[in-house]
C-alpha cells in the first residue's frame, strides 16, 4: 500500500535515437522538468507515469526530427523540443501530469564519420557568428563615425550662416552709414554759394565731382600707407612725353 507520494518537480534525464529526413541518425540527450498535479488521474491512466512521459516524448521527438534536415535541426531544436510536448499536452494532462519544460542539453551523430562533418560544421557556423558579430561591431563604429561628421557638418554650417549674417548687419551698417555720409556732404556742398554759383555757370555735378576726388584721395592715402605697389598709367598720371629736335 502507498501511504506516500513525492508530488514535488522533479527532473528526468533522457537519451534516444532518432533520424533527420536526409537520413542523419542522431543521438538526442536531454531532460524532463514534470510533476503530478491530480494525483487520482495518474493512478487511473498509468501506473508508471515517468515511463509514459519518457515514451511519449520519445516518439513525438523522433516523428518531429524526422521531418526535418540536418540543418533545421540543429538551427530549431529548441523549438523542436518545444512542440514535443506543447502539441499534445492533452496525454499528459490526462494522466494528471504536467511538463514544465523539455530540453536538449546535447545531440551527436551516430556515425562517427557523420559526426566529424556535424562538428566542422558547428565550427564553421560559430566562426560565422563571430564573424558576423565583429562586422556588427565594426558598423557600428563606423556608423557613429560618419553620425559624429554629420554633426560637424551641420554645426559648421551654423556656424558658416551665422558668420554670413553678421557680416550682412555689418555691410548693411557700414552702407548705411557711407550713404549718411554721402548725403550730408551732397547736401552742404549743394546749400553753400559756390556750388550755387557754379551751376549757374553750367557745372550742376560739381558736388559729385568733389566726392569723387576726395575719396580718390583717401584711396591713395590707405595704399600710401601700405606695402603695396601703384602702377599709373600715362592717361591716369595725365602725362604726355614730347620730342623736341634741337
Amino acid at each position: 500500500m502507498i501511504k506516500i507520494l513525492d508530488m514535488r518537480p522533479q527532473f528526468m534525464s533522457f537519451e534516444f535515437n532518432c533520424r533527420t529526413s536526409d537520413n542523419v541518425e542522431m543521438i538526442l540527450e536531454g531532460t524532463f522538468f514534470w510533476e503530478i498535479v491530480d494525483l487520482p488521474a495518474m493512478l487511473r491512466f498509468t501506473g508508471d507515469a515517468p515511463g509514459d512521459v519518457c515514451a511519449h516524448a520519445r516518439s513525438c521527438f523522433i516523428q518531429l526530427v524526422s521531418k526535418s534536415t540536418l540543418q533545421t535541426f540543429m538551427d530549431s531544436f529548441n523549438e523542436i523540443a518545444k512542440s514535443a510536448f506543447a502539441n499534445d499536452d492533452q496525454f499528459y494532462s490526462q494522466r494528471g501530469i504536467k511538463i514544465h519544460t523539455l530540453e536538449v542539453t546535447r545531440y551527436q551523430c551516430a556515425d562517427s564519420s557523420t559526426a566529424i562533418i556535424l562538428e566542422a560544421i558547428i565550427q564553421e557556423t560559430t566562426n560565422r557568428m563571430n564573424r558576423l558579430s565583429c562586422q556588427e561591431s565594426e558598423n557600428e563604429v563606423a556608423l557613429a563615425k560618419l553620425r559624429g561628421q554629420v554633426e560637424q557638418e551641420r554645426a559648421n554650417s551654423e556656424v558658416l550662416a551665422i558668420q554670413h549674417e553678421h557680416q550682412q548687419a555689418t555691410a548693411c551698417a557700414e552702407g548705411k552709414a557711407e550713404a549718411e555720409r554721402c548725403l550730408t556732404f551732397l547736401a552742404a556742398v549743394g546749400a553753400s554759394e559756390a556750388a550755387a554759383k557754379q551751376r549757374e555757370l553750367g557745372s550742376p555735378e560739381l558736388s559729385v565731382v568733389m566726392w569723387r576726388e576726395l575719396r580718390r584721395n583717401e584711396a591713395l592715402a590707405t595704399v600710401a600707407t601700405g606695402s603695396a605697389h601703384v602702377y599709373f598709367t600715362p592717361q591716369d598720371a595725365h602725362l604726355t612725353i614730347m620730342s623736341k629736335e634741337s
